[in-house]
């Protein structure tokens, strides 16, 4: 897909059906979801502009997601950068699924 083509908008599906619309930019600071995206493969999800995460629950993606905005926003920050914070009670489940994303 070219360069013109492309979507300002992804929109990324939980497992349990919850779907996220984010900008194209902050999703492709996950390297699973750029690969996904705009790999030398033509993937459906680079046709369709969705993903869908079978496996991560929505309150997972919300966080995903959230980090992603927060990482494109701070990319290259000279300023000092406020914590990111996640509930202690989901953030191995959060860390696990940010390794497999590439966040």
């Amino acid at each position: 897909m070219s360069k013109e083509q492309e979507s300002e908008y992804v929109k990324l599906i939980s497992g349990d059906g919850f779907e996220f619309i984010i900008h194209r930019e902050a999703a492709i600071r996950s390297g699973t979801i750029k690969n996904m995206l705009s790999g030398p493969v033509q993937f459906r999800e680079s046709v369709d502009n969705e993903i869908t995460f079978r496996d991560i629950k929505a309150v997972i993606l919300e966080i995903v997601c959230r980090y992603l905005y927060y990482k494109w926003n701070y990319e290259g920050s000279t300023t000092e950068i406020p914590e990111f914070k996640v509930d202690p009670e989901l953030v191995l489940e959060t860390l696990m699924t940010a390794d497999f994303l590439e966040c």
